[in-house]
C-alpha cells in the first residue's frame, strides 16, 4: 500500500530539485523525523552500502562526479539527521567501484570494492582500512590476471577479515565463488575457490557457531537448468561442510541473507521461475538449509529483492527494485513479512525516472536505506537516502 507520507516527500522534492546540487539539504517530515536526501554532482554517483558507528551514518559506494572520471571509491559520513561531516574519495588513475563498509573491533573501518588502477589483472579486490576520520591506515589488492570482484566483508571471532566475491582468475570454470581471509594488516592468510564448469559466484557471508561460515551465492552447476541460489556452508579454514541450491527451471539472482531468530536463514534475490520479468524471491530455511517456505512479489513487470533485514519486532524486510508499481520507470520498494511469511505491508519510494535501494540498516525505530536515483539529480544518478520511521 502507499504510505501517504511518502508522496508528502515526493512532492517536496519535486519542487525544491529544479536546481541541481553537489548536496542537497535534508527534506524532512517533522512528524516523525522522516527525511529523504540526495549526494553527489553532475556525473552518476550511488551508494551500496550503509553503516552506522558511534551515532554517525557513514554511506559507501562510486562517484564519478568527484576524484577520478572514471570512477572512485565514495565514502559519506553524516549525523543522523542527514548533515554531511565529510566526503571522501578513494583510488587511483583508473575505474574503481565501492561496494561494503564495515565498522571493526578496533574502532576503525574497512572499505571494500574492486579496482583496475593497481592489482594484478583487470579487476583486482581493492581492500582499505581507514579511521574515524576517513584516512587511510593501509589498503590492499587481491586477485589475478582477470576480472576479480568482492560482494561482502565480515569481521571472525578469531580477529580476521573474510572476504566473498567472485573470480576468472581461478577456479575451476570461467566464475567461481572466491573466499579470501587476511589478517589485521591487510596480508594473505589463505583464499579459496568453490564452483564447477559452469558459473558460480559469491554474494554474502556470515560466520555461525563454531567459526563456521555460510556461504550465500548463486550456481548454475550442480544439476542447475539455469543459474540457482546457493548456500555452502564451510569450516573456519574453508574446507567444504555441506551445500544446497534453490530455485525454479528458469534464473534467480542472489543479494543478500540473514539468520533467522531460530538458528535457519532467510534468503533475498530475484526470480524469473514463476514470473518471466522477474519477481522479489524470499526464501525461509531452518539450520541445516531445508525449505520452509518462499515467497514472490511482484507485478507484471521486472521485480527483485536487493536487501533484507531482521527487525526487532521480529519481522522480515525485505528491500527490492519494482517497475510494476509505484510511482516512476522503476521505484525502490520495501515489504515486509511476518516469520510465516505473510505481507503485512509494502510501501514505494522515489518518483518519474529510475530509483532503487540497495541496502537497509535499522537504528533507534528508523530504517536507513541507500541507493541511487535519478528522479531527484540533475539527469545522472545521484546517491539516495531515505530515513523512514518505523
Amino acid at each position: 500500500m502507499k504510505n501517504p507520507l511518502i508522496l508528502f516527500f515526493v512532492l517536496t522534492l519535486i519542487l525544491l530539485s529544479s536546481c541541481k546540487k553537489e548536496n542537497t539539504e535534508p527534506h524532512y517530515n517533522a512528524a516523525y523525523n522522516n527525511y529523504e536526501n540526495t549526494f553527489g554532482g553532475s556525473q552518476d554517483d550511488i551508494a551500496n552500502s550503509t553503516i552506522i558507528e558511534n551515532n554517525d551514518l557513514y554511506i559507501f559506494g562510486t562517484t564519478k562526479s568527484f576524484g577520478d572520471l572514471s570512477g572512485d571509491h565514495y565514502l559519506i559520513k553524516l549525523n543522523t539527521y542527514g548533515n554531511v561531516i565529510f566526503e571522501k574519495t578513494y583510488g587511483g588513475i583508473a575505474e574503481e567501484e565501492g561496494i561494503d563498509i564495515i565498522s571493526t573491533n578496533d574502532g576503525n573501518f574497512i572499505l571494500i570494492g574492486s579496482t583496475q588502477s593497481s592489482g594484478a589483472g583487470q579487476k583486482d579486490i581493492h581492500v582499505i582500512k581507514i579511521d574515524a576520520q576517513g584516512n587511510q591506515i593501509w589498503e590492499n589488492t587481491f586477485g589475478g590476471a582477470l576480472d576479480d570482484t568482492p560482494a561482502d566483508i565480515i569481521e571472525t571471532s578469531n580477529s580476521e577479515f573474510c572476504i566473498v566475491g567472485t573470480t576468472e582468475s581461478f577456479g575451476a570454470g570461467s566464475r567461481d565463488i572466491y573466499l579470501i581471509w587476511l589478517d589485521q594488516n591487510g596480508n594473505l592468510i589463505r583464499q579459496k575457490t568453490y564452483g564447477d564448469t559452469d558459473i558460480d559466484g559469491g554474494s554474502e557471508l556470515l560466520e555461525i557457531e563454531n567459526q563456521e561460515i555460510m556461504l550465500y551465492g548463486y550456481t548454475k552447476n550442480y544439476g542447475a537448468q539455469d543459474r540457482d541460489l546457493y548456500l555452502l556452508k564451510t569450516n573456519s579454514i574453508g574446507d567444504s561442510l555441506w551445500s544446497q541450491k534453490y530455485g525454479g527451471a528458469n534464473y534467480e539472482e542472489s543479494q543478500s541473507f540473514s539468520r533467522t531468530q531460530s538458528g535457519g536463514y532467510l534468503l533475498c534475490g530475484h526470480s524469473s521461475s514463476l514470473e518471466p520479468n522477474h519477481s522479489m524471491y524470499g526464501l525461509k530455511l531452518d539450520t541445516n538449509g531445508n525449505y520452509i517456505w518462499d515467497i514472490h512479489y511482484g507485478g507484471p513487470q521486472h521485480d527483485g529483492g536487493q536487501a533484507l533485514l531482521i527487525n526487532k519486532e521480529g519481522n522480515y524486510v525485505f528491500i527490492g527494485r519494482t517497475m510494476s508499481y509505484g510511482a516512476g520507470m522503476r521505484d525502490a520498494m520495501m515489504v515486509i513479512i511476518n516469520p510465516s511469511g505473510q505481507v503485512l505491508s509494502s510501501y514505494f519510494f522515489g518518483s518519474t525516472q529510475n530509483d532503487r535501494i540497495d541496502d537497509i540498516i535499522e537504528y533507534q525505530d528508523y530504517y536507513y536505506m541507500v541507493g541511487q536515483t535519478n528522479s531527484f539529480s540533475g539527469g545522472d544518478n545521484d546517491v539516495y537516502l531515505i530515513k523512514q520511521h518505523k
